[in-house]
């Protein structure tokens, strides 16, 4: 006799790992949140060593996938998406709250969409309600731009659309558009072309992989869409204090990001432009320095070039 596979809308897969209290505020938030169709909760523990798998006693509905080790956040979400049931998988941080009917119209809007679409972000809010993500339209060099200069808080709309290549610009972040890619925060995702695609990529160890499953998967044809009238909060993306060497740290792995998704040329002058941001920030609040920024340039452009070396746009240095 063949098996029956009992097909629901939606799976919410969260990651854990020693986050019980943040994981109980975010479980406790989509059991009181309006639903239209059936859904599960599937929870894939990254052998957390505080409570978390006692406090998900609380919970006997949820799906518990507890790992003998830390299997980090791609991989353990495509284990999570290899039991799933939902026609689409909701990858959504143990650090998220969401109310109301958000997820809900957020499903609802991907029913109308066409094929082409794999994945749809929700509009991102910090705690205090102000905005932390509307999705990410690149890595170009206007990209980076646009993002760390604030250059549409400075200049006039006509002017930027008359100066910035088309499309590098939202004009209007309130209407749903088409990103490069969107918060790994939460993502819902058609189930079928995640499985078809390979998942998350799991060699990106550290952060990175939404960028780089938006760019794979636009390789392919497929679109990543922004839809801001769902909103969750993300209490893992209030600012935190950095030093200019941990950004450096954090500047190099994303260098590699870019390099393997757009390009190496890209990737030297995204670097530059972000360092330089970064720079400026640091210096208005006299926390860094010319032979800081110079030393830095240095560091990084031999760091590129000892981990690219074998790109074939290596001699355009």
């Amino acid at each position: 006799m063949s098996k029956i596979l009992i097909m629901i809308k939606l799976s919410i897969i969260i990651v854990s790992y020693n986050t019980a209290s943040l994981l109980k505020d975010c479980i406790s938030s989509i059991l009181l949140s309006s639903f239209s169709f059936d859904y599960e909760i599937i929870v894939v523990d990254n052998h957390s060593t505080d409570n978390t798998l006692e406090m998900l006693k609380s919970f006997p509905s949820i799906k518990i996938i507890s790992n003998t080790k830390n299997l980090l956040f791609a991989q353990a979400n495509n284990l999570g998406a290899s039991i799933a049931k939902g026609k689409y998988l909701l990858l959504l941080n143990s650090d998220t709250l969401i109310w109301g009917d958000n997820i809900d119209k957020l499903v609802k809007y991907f029913d109308t969409v066409d094929d082409s679409v794999i994945c749809i972000g929700p509009k991102i809010l910090n705690e205090d309600r102000s905005v932390q993500s509307e999705g990410n339209l690149g890595m170009t060099h206007w990209d980076m731009i646009v993002k760390h200069f604030k250059v549409g808080q400075i200049f006039p709309k006509f002017v930027i659309k008359g100066v910035l290549p088309p499309g590098t610009y939202r004009f209007n972040k309130n209407t749903p558009h088409a990103v490069a890619w969107v918060s790994g925060a939460c993502m819902l995702i058609r189930a079928d072309l995640y499985s078809s695609v390979g998942g998350l990529n799991e060699k990106l160890e550290f952060y990175g992989e939404e960028p780089e499953f938006g760019f794979r998967t636009s390789n392919l044809g497929y679109r990543t869409l922004y839809y801001p009238y769902s909103e969750i909060i993300h209490l893992g993306g209030k600012s935190t204090p950095q030093s200019f060497r941990e950004k450096e740290m954090s500047l190099r792995r994303y260098t590699i990001l870019v390099e393997q998704t757009v390009g190496y040329s890209y990737a030297i002058w995204t670097s530059r432009i972000t360092r330089f941001s970064y720079f400026l920030k640091y210096l208005m609040t006299f926390k860094s320095s010319i032979r800081l920024l110079i030393r830095y340039e240095t560091d990084v452009i031999k760091y590129i070039k000892l981990k690219l070396k074998n790109s074939p746009e290596k001699d355009h240095l």
